[in-house]
């Protein structure tokens, strides 16, 4: 974090006090309420709902209520948020993982189809205005004329091209630098196979290898947006290096600063196609201040953030009821789902020792020890995905999920035992340091709960980071157990994220699973566009995987943010939080890229204040 930051150096120097978690809470049952790579947790970006625009294609998405907060919107001024923690991998959006670099390009970035309603998974135009589907495996778009790229010296300023789209697609598709080398592409897999044909420069004519009923959703999903050739190309060998060079714009907002340290700003793009967005000048998320709970919740009582969550949620309804005439609550279903992996290539081969830890694991209790019962336990389709998730009553009868905690504990003992878990000698379950960041008793929480749990002293739980030693190994599979978030939840349609995790050719299939039955039914899945179907044998799909604990990659939940913000700023919520479903606050999946249209900042409100309004960008 940088030394000059002025709400961290208040901070440390006390003046907020953190609350800290036990990490001995009692069971208590249900709460109120993809294994790609890691994630970051609490994005309070989410954006508002949008109703659809007008599709002109052949499979028009459902409309969303219309909101009334466009109606009257006043333009100016500049946000101050998060943007999740900044622990941004690379600048090359094809190659990145972390979740950090996906957030800030839904801002930027344009996608060739988007999300109107994300949890819904409803489909409208982005960069291509209409579309048709003569059959099952064609799809051919017609591109907007009115897209342009930002002007900075590497771009000039051209139109974007149908050229555009087939390289986005045939690069990620080869799997290839420039030099020929072979790299990571995380949607590589989206790819191979497919044809790509421009007609000319509107036309983009895509043929799949085979049927795939998921392949719209994978076109508008969070990190499917578009970036632009001659950048990435440029900026290819340097890609860990952050610059704000390496984005040009196409859509609402362009990349003013982006350089470790400092605060990532955003302007308005006066370029954008979408005339009249954003309704803001721009954007500041402060770097680092997301992790430091005391900083981030100082700055919001101040006015210097707009929206904040605190890890404890009653400190965040303290805040709101304190201050009900000029605050908003919001709940919402948090996207990173909160995993435990345990490497099997190396400590955790006998899958018996993986089901017996996924058992003695605890869900329920660490949903109440560090989120107040906000959360619910999530199988290997996580609970936001609920056309596609096992339900409740069905997922309780797996083991690891059960409410009996005698019989759980019973057979994961009986499991280690006879796995040959006593000769393992030390165990350690890292804490991924962002994630301690915020919840650091999770240091004694975890290895207390399994070594009671499973009636041993071997386990220990110690510091791993996301980019100094999870993903550098995962390829390898040289990575540690670690627990903490993992990738944001970016689609309604799981499909192909579980192929891309357990079928042997999945590309970010790190635990190396190799099951015929299991690959039979992720590839039928993938093939109907019959979605009963399809869910049908997703279904069967996660039976195996549990059966198996989920080969090591085990969700253990996604919890619920409750969040304040200042009611100056104007955005669109959902109902509130009912029977453990997340339907109040913003989207459960990214969607920043609706918030250009219905985000602004309102003078007229009487939370509003100079310190709002006296904000500039750099």
């Amino acid at each position: 974090m940088p030394q000059d930051n002025y709400w961290l150096r208040r901070a440390r120097a006390g003046r907020v006090t953190r609350r800290r978690f036990v990490g001995g809470a009692a069971v208590a049952g249900v709460g109120v309420a993809g294994l790609g790579l890691v994630g970051c947790g609490d994005d309070d970006d989410n954006g508002p709902a949008e109703p659809s625009a007008t599709q002109g294609g052949a499979t028009p998405g459902a409309t969303t209520a219309a909101s009334p907060s466009a109606v009257s919107a006043v333009d100016g001024g500049v946000l101050v948020r998060t943007l999740g923690a900044t622990q941004f991998d690379s600048v090359d959006l094809h190659r990145a993982q972390r979740d950090e670099v996906g957030w800030l390009t839904g801002y930027t970035l344009n996608k060739i189809v988007r999300f109107s309603n994300p949890d819904a998974g409803d489909i409208e135009a982005d960069l291509a205005e209409k579309w048709e589907t003569p059959d099952a495996q064609t799809y051919t778009f017609s591109l907007r004329k009115d897209v342009k790229w930002q002007t900075t010296p590497i771009t000039n300023g051209r139109q974007l091209t149908s050229a555009d789209i087939k390289w986005h697609i045939e690069r990620q598709a080869a799997g290839l630098l420039l030099d020929g080398t072979a790299a990571s592409f995380r949607f590589k897999s989206d790819w191979v196979g497919v044809k790509v044909e421009t007609p000319d420069d509107y036309t983009v004519k895509l043929t799949l290898p085979k049927p795939n009923g998921a392949f719209m959703s994978r076109l508008a999903a969070f990190f499917a947006g578009v970036p632009n050739r001659e950048a990435t190309e440029k900026f290819e060998k340097s890609h860990n290096t952050l610059t704000p060079e390496a984005q040009p714009a196409t859509s609402a907002f362009m990349i003013d600063q982006w350089t470790t340290g400092k605060d990532i700003v955003l302007k308005k793009n006066p370029e954008h196609f979408r005339k009249g967005e954003p309704h803001v000048d721009g954007i500041i998320y402060p770097w680092g201040l997301f992790q430091d709970p005391n900083a981030y919740r100082l700055a919001f009582e101040q006015k210097q953030v707009d929206s904040w969550a605190s890890p404890d949620g009653s400190v965040t309804k303290s805040v709101i009821d304190a201050n009900k005439d000029t605050m908003t609550e919001s709940l919402s279903g948090v996207s990173n789902t909160v995993l435990l992996h345990l490497n099997m290539n190396k400590q955790f081969k006998d899958v018996r020792l993986v089901r017996a830890v996924n058992m003695a694991y605890d869900r329920r209790a660490q949903i109440e020890a560090i989120h107040q019962g906000l959360g619910q336990v999530s199988g290997p389709v996580t609970w936001l995905q609920e056309g596609w998730a096992i339900k409740p009553e069905d997922l309780i009868k797996h083991e690891g999920y059960r409410v009996d905690r005698a019989l759980e504990m019973k057979e994961a003992r009986a499991l280690w035992e006879a796995g040959g878990g006593p000769a393992l000698g030390d165990v350690d379950i890292k804490v991924e340091a962002s994630f301690a960041a915020l919840w650091p008793d999770m240091f004694a929480f975890v290895p207390k709960m399994l070594n009671d749990a499973l009636g041993v002293s071997q386990f220990k739980s110690s510091r791993t980071t996301y980019n100094e030693e999870i993903i550098p190994n995962l390829l390898k599979g040289e990575y540690p157990n670690w627990v903490a978030w993992t990738n944001a939840v970016d689609n309604p349609d799981p499909r192909v994220d579980i192929f891309g995790k357990f079928n042997s050719a999945g590309t970010q299939n790190w635990s190396r699973v190799n099951n015929a039955e299991l690959d039979k039914l992720l590839n039928d899945a993938l093939l109907t566009a019959d979605v009963a179907e399809a869910k049908a044998k997703m279904l069967q799909a996660q039976d195996i995987l549990l059966k198996n604990g989920t080969f090591g990659a085990c969700n253990l939940y996604n919890y619920i943010s409750r969040g304040a913000r200042w009611n100056y700023l104007h955005a669109t919520t959902k109902d509130e939080v009912t029977g453990g479903k997340a339907k109040g606050g913003f989207w459960n999946t990214a969607a920043g890229n609706l918030e250009a249209k219905y985000t602004w900042i309102n003078p007229n409100d009487p939370s509003y204040s100079d310190v709002v309004k006296n904000r500039k960008l750099p």
